[in-house]
């Protein structure tokens, strides 16, 4: 249990980080237009996310996943403070410490338990609810500034003073690497694992767009999605990656199909989605051994952030169809399910 201990203070301060983003987005649009708080809105996500596999790469060069996550989670409190004076500012504080905290945690939080998906699963799993909740209390006005700061040093106290799990920099001599395999064929399951992120991520933010304005739905689509990832990284191990994966995106694309836009189905069909991306982002991690926090970069931000573009160019209406949406999540269980049937996949002995 003290090897979790890590994963789920990542994970808290993940829950932390988002809601201080969520907050500050979501009070734009009390002193700005709409039109100007979605360009802003656009400049975060175009940060916190795109600009991931450069600050991985940037902290996988040095070698201080941790300095990645307390210099982000300082960022973010430094974003907090600036929303007062300079609100585009304090926008482009808060994408770039998300960016820096991302991939640090991400990187720490898989490889503290290098043969499972509990500590993606901790880590991944509150930043969904926090984001929604914060976002919500900014846009409903509540005044939480002081109170998210204070969270974000206490968290980062914990983790300055919390042993790291032994980082695979260099590690050219582990028998369980991949290193020693064709790059080529790395590159390809890695853009294939990528792909179906990206594809996961285009469902989950056309449910999202459809669910605008609704906050309760909002909220419990998130809570769902948390649960989802905190059953993927707790089950997947034990039924083994490609079967937990391959059997709740085959429900989830049932649901989907058959439930249409209800909410009793629609919850459920979100979580099973999301259960995969503990799995996703410990494939990722263990087909780039060396590039712990640049595979964190690519998983948690590059594909989610491609994943969104449809979206954002108007084709949300479309890509939210209960049909569609199944055939998309139906493409990501095959993708998913070829790769973690392959020969390089199980070499780092990850799937049972």
């Amino acid at each position: 249990m003290q090897r979790l201990l890590l994963p789920a203070v990542l994970g808290l301060a993940h829950g932390i980080a988002d809601a201080a983003a969520g907050f500050l987005l979501g009070t734009l649009p009390q002193s700005l237009s709409l039109e100007q708080s979605g360009l802003l809105i656009l400049l975060y996500n175009g940060l916190a996310f795109g600009y991931q596999p450069l600050v991985g790469m940037v902290t996988d060069k040095i070698k201080r996943p941790r300095l990645a996550v307390l210099m982000g989670l300082l960022v973010l409190s430094l974003a907090l403070f600036s929303v007062n004076w300079q609100l585009q500012f304090a926008v482009i504080l808060a994408g770039m410490g998300s960016a820096a905290f991302h991939v640090g945690g991400g990187a720490i939080a898989v490889w503290a338990t290098p043969k499972s998906t509990l500590g993606a699963g901790l880590f991944a799993a509150p930043g969904v609810v926090g984001l929604a909740v914060g976002g919500a209390l900014g846009f409903a006005g509540y005044e939480g500034t002081g109170l998210l700061v204070s969270l974000l040093l206490i968290v980062m106290g914990a983790i300055a003073l919390m042993p790291l799990p032994k980082l695979p920099y260099r590690q050219s001599s582990d028998p369980d690497s991949v290193q020693e395999l064709a790059v080529e064929d790395r590159d390809l399951l890695v853009l294939v694992v990528l792909s179906a992120i990206a594809l996961t991520s285009l469902v989950w933010t056309s449910f999202d767009f459809m669910l605008r304005g609704n906050t309760s739905v909002l909220i419990a689509m998130a809570v769902a999605a948390a649960v989802g990832k905190i059953l993927g990284g707790s089950l997947a191990t034990r039924w083994g990656w490609r079967l937990w994966t391959v059997g709740t995106l085959t429900l989830s694309t049932l649901l989907l199909a058959l439930g249409g836009h209800h909410l009793l189905t629609l919850l459920p069909a979100m979580a099973l989605l999301q259960s995969s991306i503990p799995v996703t982002l410990a494939a990722t991690a263990h087909l780039m051994p060396e590039q712990p926090a640049t595979g964190a970069g690519f998983a948690l931000g590059l594909a989610i952030a491609i994943g969104g573009i449809p979206v954002v160019a108007g084709l949300g209406e479309i890509t939210s169809i209960p049909v569609i949406s199944a055939v998309l999540v139906m493409v990501v269980m095959v993708l998913l399910g070829w790769v973690l049937n392959t020969k390089m996949i199980s070499t780092t002995g990850i799937r049972k």
